[in-house]
C-alpha cells in the first residue's frame, strides 16, 4: 500500500511540476537540497553508495539525438532520478555551442539543467565567452552552484568556490576549478578585470578549508588532459597536492579537453565525458560506514545510458525535463529574428547549386569575411600577448553553412551558417604546415577545358583564408597542387620552411586537419558563431551601417587557368507562382556587384550578359522578391543548371507588375 501512495504521490508531484515548467523558468524538485556548510553531519550513518553523474563540454547540446549519439539531458535527469543516492554534476562549457545556448547566452541551457536537477557545475573557459555581465546572470538564475574557487575579480572569488550536498546521509564537499588558460583562450575583451589563479594553490586551500566538515571532498574541473591547451591537466593537479591531502580528494570530475578520461591517478579516479553530450560520467562512492571510503569512475557510451531502464519517477522526471527543453525551444524563435546587421549584398555560403556547398570549391565572400574575423581577433591576441608573429585567419568551406542574405541580417541567420558548435583556436604553425593543411582541401580538384572546376565530391576541408594567398594548380598532382603563398606583406612561404612561426586562427576541427595536428595551441577566442557576430558588429558601426561585400577579395588564385576572362551568363525569370511567361522584349534594369545599372532587353530563355571570370551577384529593379542572383563560372553555379529550388539562380517577376 505504501509503494502504491509513494508511486500515486511522485506522479501528482510530476504532473504538477510540469504544468509549472512547461514554459522556460522554473526550477526542479527533483533535486536534493543542498546542504548548509554549518550543518551537523547526520550522527548514525550506515552503509551507502552515491553515485554521482556527470556531464562537461555539453555546448548547449541538450536534446536527445540517437543518430548523432546524444544522450541529452532529460535522459540523463531521468537516470539520476532512478538511482538512489544520485548526485548530477557538471564539468562546464554548458552554456556555449549550438544556438539553443547562443542564442540568449546560455539562459535556457541553465532552465534546462534546473529542471534536470544539477546539484553543481565548475565554470568552463566558454562560460566567460558573453561576459562577466552573462556569466553572473546565469549563474544568478541557476538553481546549483557555477564553481570556481580560482576565478578572481579585484583580489576576491568572482563565483561561489565550493558547495557542500548531501546524499545518503554523508556530506560531500564540491570545489570548483577553472583552466587558467582562459585568460588567453577567451575574446579578451569580454573577461575585463577577471583573472585565473593558480590551479594547484587553490585546490589545497580548499581542501584545506573543507576537511573536518565534510565526509568526501570531488574537485569539480574544467582543467582537461592536453598539457598544450590548459595551464595544469587534471592528473597534474593531483600530482601537485600533498599526499595529506591528496588523501582527502575522493575523485576527480573534468571537462575542457572533449576526451574520454576513465583514469586513476595517486588511487583517485578522473572521469571526463567527451563532448556535446555523447557520453555520460559515473563516479560510485562506497561509504562503509565506518569512515572509509572507495571510490570508482566510469564513462557510459550512448548505447549503456539509451538502455538504463528508468523508474516510473525516472519517466516522470524525463518528461518534464523534455517539457521544460520544449517550452525553451518555443520561446528562442523570435529571439533569432532578431536584426543585428544590414547588408548590402548576400554574403554568399553554403549551398548555391546542386549538390555541393560553394565555399568547399571557391573562395567566397563569407569565406573571406570569416578568415577576416578570426585574423581581426587574432591580431588582438597576438597583442595582448607580445607575439610578434604575422597572423593568418583560416575557415574550412565545410564549416560555413548558409549564406547571409541581402538586407536583415538576424541573430538565426548567423546560427544558421555556423551550426556546429565550433571554437576558434589560436595556434603556432610553420608555413610547410600551411601547405599540408591547403593540400588536403584541394585534394579532389580539376579543371574541364571550359575552366569549370571538378570535384565529384568537393572537400569541407578546402580552405578560406585572410593573411595570405595561396596559388593552385587544379590540374598538379595531389599533395602538390599548391603552387605559392604570400603573406599579404608580398612574403613568399616556401613549403620547406618548419622555422619560420605564423599564427593561424582558425576552428577547433581545423586544428585536426593534417598539418595542423601537430602544433603549439595558444588559446582560444570563443564560439565562431559569437566572433563572426562580433565582428560584423565591429565592420558595421553596432548595425548602423551597411555589411558591404561585393565580390571575393581574390585571395585563392588558379594557376594555369583555362577559364576564359569573359564567360556568358543566362538568368531565367519565373513568376512568383513558380510558373511561366514569355518576358521576351522586355527590358530590365540590371547591376552586377552593386554597379551600375544597365538595361537588358530579355530574351526567350531569359537575360543575357557577358561577365569577368568568377563569382558575380546580379540585381534586378523589378524582382518582386528582391532575391539577388549567384553565378560562377568555376563552380558552375548558374552555368550548367537552372534546377527548381535554387532560387537564387534565377529571378522572380510578378508579370502584372511589368508595363
Amino acid at each position: 500500500m505504501k509503494k502504491r501512495s509513494d508511486t500515486k504521490m511522485r506522479l501528482l508531484v510530476s504532473l504538477a511540476v510540469t504544468f509549472a515548467l512547461c514554459i522556460c523558468g522554473g526550477g526542479s524538485v527533483f533535486a536534493q537540497q543542498p546542504a548548509g556548510e554549518g550543518d551537523a553531519a547526520p550522527v548514525e550513518r550506515g552503509p551507502a553508495t552515491v553515485t554521482i553523474y556527470s556531464t562537461n563540454d555539453i555546448h548547449g547540446v541538450v536534446e536527445e539525438d540517437a543518430e548523432e549519439g546524444v544522450i541529452g539531458l532529460p535522459k540523463i535527469a531521468g537516470i539520476a532520478a532512478s538511482t538512489e543516492n544520485a548526485i548530477l554534476l557538471d564539468g562546464g562549457d554548458a552554456t556555449q555551442g549550438a544556438s539553443f545556448a547562443t542564442v540568449d547566452n546560455g539562459a535556457h541551457v541553465i532552465d534546462v539543467m534546473n529542471a534536470a536537477g544539477y546539484r553543481a557545475m565548475a565554470a568552463g573557459n566558454h562560460e566567460f565567452d558573453y561576459g562577466e555581465e552573462a556569466l553572473l546572470a546565469n549563474a544568478q538564475k541557476a538553481q546549483f552552484p557555477i564553481l570556481s574557487a580560482n576565478t578572481r575579480k579585484d583580489g576576491a572569488p568572482l563565483l561561489d568556490c565550493h558547495t557542500v550536498v548531501e546524499a545518503g546521509g554523508y556530506r560531500i564537499g564540491i570545489v570548483g576549478l577553472t583552466t587558467t588558460a582562459t585568460a588567453t583562450s577567451t575574446n579578451p575583451e569580454k573577461l575585463g578585470g577577471v583573472s585565473f589563479e593558480n590551479v594547484i594553490e587553490t585546490a589545497k586551500a580548499e581542501i584545506n578549508e573543507l576537511s573536518g566538515s565534510v565526509d568526501a571532498i570531488v574537485l569539480l574541473t574544467h582543467l582537461g588532459d592536453n598539457p598544450l591547451a590548459t595551464g595544469v591537466t587534471s592528473e597534474e593537479l593531483i600530482e601537485g597536492l600533498s599526499p595529506e591531502e591528496a588523501e582527502k580528494v575522493a575523485a576527480v570530475i573534468d571537462g575542457h579537453s572533449h576526451t574520454i578520461e576513465e583514469n586513476v591517478c595517486g588511487g583517485i579516479p578522473i572521469v571526463q565525458a567527451g563532448t556535446r553530450n555523447t557520453a555520460l560520467g559515473v563516479v560510485t562512492l562506497r561509504f562503509d560506514g565506518k569512515g572509509g571510503l572507495k571510490a570508482r569512475g566510469e564513462v557510459w557510451d550512448y548505447e549503456k545510458a539509451a538502455s538504463f531502464a528508468l523508474t516510473e519517477y525516472g519517466q516522470a522526471v524525463e518528461s518534464v525535463v523534455s517539457a521544460v527543453y520544449d517550452g525553451c525551444a518555443a520561446q528562442i524563435k523570435p529571439v533569432l529574428s532578431q536584426e543585428i546587421a544590414r547588408a548590402n549584398a548576400p554574403v554568399w555560403g553554403g549551398y548555391i547549386y546542386y549538390d555541393y556547398a560553394e565555399p568547399r570549391i571557391v573562395e567566397t565572400t563569407m569565406g573571406d569575411l570569416v578568415a577576416d574575423a578570426f585574423r581581426y581577433y587574432g591580431e588582438i591576441f597576438a597583442k595582448k600577448n607580445a607575439l610578434p608573429i604575422p597572423v593568418i585567419g583560416v575557415e574550412n568551406g565545410g564549416g560555413i553553412s548558409a549564406t547571409l542574405p541581402y538586407g536583415a541580417i538576424t541573430r538565426g541567420d548567423i546560427l544558421n551558417a555556423f551550426n556546429h558548435g565550433n571554437t576558434v583556436d589560436v595556434i603556432r604553425v610553420y608555413p610547410s604546415q600551411i601547405y599540408t593543411a591547403l593540400e588536403l582541401g584541394l585534394s579532389m580538384t580539376g579543371q574541364d577545358e571550359s575552366g569549370r572546376l571538378l570535384s565529384e565530391k568537393p572537400s569541407g576541408s578546402f580552405l578560406q583564408v585572410s593573411g595570405i594567398s595561396y596559388a593552385y594548380d587544379p590540374a598538379g598532382e595531389k599533395g602538390n597542387k599548391v603552387t605559392a603563398v604570400v603573406l599579404d606583406d608580398g612574403t613568399l612561404l616556401s613549403r620547406d620552411d618548419k622555422e619560420t612561426q605564423l599564427l593561424v586562427v582558425t576552428n577547433n576541427y581545423v586544428t585536426t586537419f593534417e598539418g595542423f595536428n601537430s602544433t603549439m595551441k595558444f588559446g582560444e577566442l570563443g564560439g565562431e558563431d559569437v566572433i563572426v557576430m562580433d565582428y560584423i558588429l565591429h565592420l558595421t558601426n553596432d548595425g548602423k551601417d551597411a555589411l558591404t561585400i561585393d565580390r571575393p577579395a581574390g585571395r585563392i588564385l588558379i594557376a594555369n587557368d583555362r577559364s576564359p576572362e569573359m564567360y556568358d551568363v543566362v538568368i531565367p525569370i519565373r513568376t512568383p507562382d513558380g510558373g511561366s511567361y514569355d518576358f521576351s522584349g522586355t527590358e530590365f534594369e540590371i547591376s552586377v556587384d552593386n554597379g551600375a545599372p544597365q538595361k537588358v532587353v530579355c530574351a526567350a530563355d531569359g537575360l543575357h550578359l557577358t561577365v569577368s571570370k568568377g563569382a558575380h551577384t546580379f540585381y534586378l529593379t523589378q524582382s518582386a522578391d528582391d532575391v539577388p542572383v549567384y553565378m560562377n563560372n568555376y563552380s558552375g553555379s548558374g552555368t550548367v543548371t537552372t534546377a527548381d529550388g535554387y532560387y537564387h539562380l534565377y529571378f522572380t517577376v510578378d508579370p502584372s507588375g511589368i508595363k
